[in-house]
């Protein structure tokens, strides 16, 4: 785990099917989404940060390669890893990467027996959960 500071937290587990670059890169777009990241906040380097989760430099360097390619993190001139200034969604267009995300997991749901009002549903309990905890 690594906590920098009390509110930021990056979880690794490694019994689980998720691959550990992934688990990395959620757990830093949940601290954006949360408002526990903002932009301007350092990052520790991929080194740093490898040392203090015990796990590969690669495997931290990949999951920064797919927040910076998706503008949640960027480096500086003095190879700092810093949070991004997230855009208002006005501002942006839904991205067509996100939207096949998600529509392969609706269709995942789907084909696993749920149905559209069961899938709807707890979409919106999530989405409910979500906006609790950012309050």
């Amino acid at each position: 785990m690594y906590d920098e500071n009390e509110d930021f937290r990056i979880t690794i587990d490694l019994s689980s099917p998720e691959p550990i670059y992934k688990q990395i890169y959620n757990d830093i777009v949940k601290n954006i989404a949360m408002g526990i990241l903002k932009k301007g906040d350092r990052l520790p380097s991929s080194r740093e940060l490898s040392s203090i989760l015990g796990i590969n430099y690669h495997t931290v360097n990949k999951a920064y390669g797919y927040l910076e390619m998706e503008e949640y993190i960027f480096q500086d001139r003095r190879k700092r890893i810093i949070v991004n200034e997230i855009m208002e969604s006005k501002e942006r267009k839904m991205d067509s990467m996100w939207e096949m995300q998600i529509k392969n997991l609706l269709l995942e749901s789907i084909s696993k027996g749920y149905s559209v009002d069961q899938v709807r549903q707890r979409i919106n309990e999530l989405i409910e959960e979500i906006v609790e905890q950012k309050r």
